[in-house]
């Protein structure tokens, strides 16, 4: 006998689905929509995919240089490839050693530039040539982390030649060479300071060795400076001589023998630095003395004496020059120049002479073949006519007629005075300028048959008639002649003294004293 349970049911006779049957559908079911969900990405990928390579457009996440160039067509992005980096773009010239900008510009003013149809060919390639399978897989690495590609640079080395020669000459720096300078009586040193110039065959190894570094990371072109030294470097040596000089303190001194001034001039610091000159050269700094500023600073000291005064302009040029070397010059002597006289009625040789001190024959020495007649015009000589030797100029007589004394001075300081007798109205002491010119122990003037102790000769009164100063007169008979009257005039026209002033000032005035002779 067989059970209902033992015998097969057909699928047309069972009308109760066994619990297995039904998982098995369900996992028949799962595993389709599982496909289906899967097949979403692929066929959106595919699509995109299909969709840029179709369009010629560049795929997602495509970068160049940091520029975005995804969904761009060829033309599209090589045109902002162009843009950016060959007109937007700048980079700087920047001195290495100091990292300070100079100026910004275009690469291309350097030689520089990104190829942007090659970049932009770069770009366009990712995810197109490398087999669909991997240029699919770019695309999608390009989708979710981007694509970040190196563009092409170019570079003319030439251009960049001609552009860094250009610079060279815009920030070439010369170097200042040490200097003097001459102001307010002060000589000022300056120091020197160090140049630069651009090395051209420097900088343009360093660009040609990695120029695609210097326009894409760098963004600047190194600039190789090299030091350019002053050819002048100190000027120590012309300093101390231009201090040397104004500091020397000369001293130029000029004697009046008329009146017996001495004048003396001491330059100030700013009068000698005026007078400097500061001579460059390439390799140094000299100092001299500008003779012409010299020259020019004694005329004016000469022009202050006034018109009727001058000394030798040459002796004073070299004076001032010994000065300023540290050596001892020698005092100018101050000369008079001539002056002239319109002849009055009633003038005649003899009263000329006695107004101006000056004896008749030397009137007519300056006035060779004169007419003298009233309202003529006559050459007066010079105050210093009767100073024929060479002046001494550190003594000095001086007599007064109305006083009938004497006066001896020495360094500018009297160191005696003595009593005299001057001549007699009829045979009067010319007032005026003379000079010891010579001595005679004992003179003897054969018109009066008299000796003249200890004589001095100081003018001629005529020629061959020599009026002096002496002791008191000895005739030959043995008579001294007026020691009663010293003070008052008893002389034919000497100057009398008695015996031991006449012996002191005989041994103690020199040939070359002055002589003056007041009214």
């Amino acid at each position: 006998m067989v059970s209902i349970a033992d015998r097969p049911v057909s699928e047309e006779t069972d009308p109760v689905p066994s619990k297995r049957t039904n998982w098995k559908r369900l996992g028949i079911a799962a595993v389709a929509v599982a496909f289906g969900l899967a097949m979403i990405p692929v066929l959106i990928v595919s699509a995109a995919y299909s969709y840029y390579f179709a369009t010629d457009l560049i795929m997602p996440g495509v970068q160049v240089g940091g520029i975005p160039l995804e969904g761009l067509t060829l033309q599209q992005a090589s045109a902002v490839m162009d843009l950016v980096w060959n007109v937007e773009v700048r980079i700087q010239a920047i001195d290495l050693t100091d990292a300070s900008p100079y100026w910004e510009f275009a690469p291309s003013e350097i030689g520089l530039r990104v190829d942007a149809n090659a970049s932009a060919q770069l770009a366009h390639a990712h995810g197109r040539d490398a087999g669909l399978i991997h240029s699919v897989r770019q695309m999608i690495d390009g989708w979710f982390n981007g694509c970040a590609l190196q563009p092409y640079v170019t570079f003319d080395s030439n251009i960049a030649l001609q552009a860094i020669e250009t610079w060279a000459d815009v920030l070439h720096i010369p170097a200042t060479n040490a200097d003097l300078i001459v102001q307010d009586g002060e000589s000022i040193q300056v120091a020197a300071q160090e140049g630069r110039s651009l090395d051209v065959e420097a900088t343009l190894g360093l660009l040609a060795a990695d120029p695609t570094s210097v326009l894409l990371k760098y963004r600047f072109v190194p600039l190789v400076m090299k030091p350019v030294e002053p050819t002048i470097g100190d000027v120590d040596q012309a300093a101390s001589e231009a201090e040397r000089l104004i500091a020397s303190q000369p001293s130029l001194q000029a004697f009046d023998p008329v009146t017996g001034e001495l004048i003396t001039w001491t330059p100030t610091r700013t009068e000698i630095a005026s007078w400097l000159q500061i001579e460059r050269t390439p390799a140094e700094v000299h100092v001299h003395l500008d003779s012409q500023r010299l020259s020019d600073y004694v005329q004016s000291l000469n022009a202050s004496l006034g018109a009727e005064r001058s000394f030798d302009l040459e002796a004073a040029n070299t004076a001032v020059m010994q000065e300023l070397q540290g050596e001892d010059s020698e005092t100018l002597l101050i000369r008079y120049q001539p002056r002239s006289y319109v002849i009055q009625r009633g003038d005649s040789l003899i009263t000329i002479s006695l107004k101006y001190g000056i004896p008749y024959w030397k009137l007519r020495e300056y006035n060779p073949g004169m007419v003298f007649a009233t309202g003529v015009t006559m050459v007066i000589p010079p105050k210093d006519a009767m100073l024929s030797i060479p002046v001494v100029m550190n003594k000095r007589i001086v007599i007064s007629i109305s006083q009938q004394r004497m006066w001896l001075y020495q360094d500018g300081e009297m160191i005696d005075n003595h009593v005299v007798s001057t001549g007699i109205p009829s045979s009067p002491t010319m007032a005026g300028i003379f000079q010891i010119t010579s001595h005679v122990l004992n003179a003897y003037a054969s018109r009066w048959d008299l000796y003249m102790p200890h004589f001095l000769g100081i003018y001629e009164a005529t020629p061959y008639l020599e009026n002096g100063i002496h002791g008191l007169p000895l005739l030959s008979s043995g008579v001294r002649l007026w020691a009663s009257v010293l003070g008052q005039p008893a002389s034919y026209g000497c100057i009398i003294l008695d015996l031991q002033a006449a012996e002191q000032v005989y041994n103690w005035a020199d040939d070359g004293v002055v002589v003056e002779i007041q009214r």
